[in-house]
């Protein structure tokens, strides 16, 4: 009669099908990198002035602004006539977002003001930072 053996039959029943589960997975990393904020840094990092308070901020657009008073953006430099379509395209992809200027000790208080009322009239909460 033909008995099969039980190892040969434990063998056929151990086959996974592992594609359901890997497409789960990547459908889980689209979704994390799609919501996901990135912060761009400026570029700089300038001497910034002391301050007796500080308090916590997390900002998804950061302006610096060096002790010759360029405005730097995402590693890149711009003068302050070319910094409002900048800022307009980050809070165009993120428009919840909140502002910080990093302003160098030696920066003119005019450009930081400028740069801050400019992220002002747009609608982004926005401070300057100290150390």
């Amino acid at each position: 009669m033909g008995r099969r053996s039980r190892t040969v039959i434990e063998d056929e029943d151990t086959e996974l099908n592992m594609t359901p589960m890997l497409d789960v997975v990547f459908i889980l990393l689209i979704f994390f990198i799609v919501t996901s904020v990135f912060v761009k840094t400026p570029g700089i990092d300038p001497n910034r002035p002391d301050a007796n308070t500080d308090v916590k901020w997390d900002p998804t657009i950061i302006v610096a602004i060096s002790s010759n008073n360029e405005v730097w953006i995402d590693k890149r430099p711009y003068e302050l006539n070319e910094v409002r379509p900048v800022i307009q395209s980050m809070k165009d992809e993120n428009p919840k977002a909140q502002g910080e200027i990093i302003g160098d000790r030696a920066a003119e208080v005019g450009a930081v003001m400028e740069v801050q009322s400019m992220m002002t009239e747009m609608g982004i909460a926005t401070r300057v930072a100290t150390n």
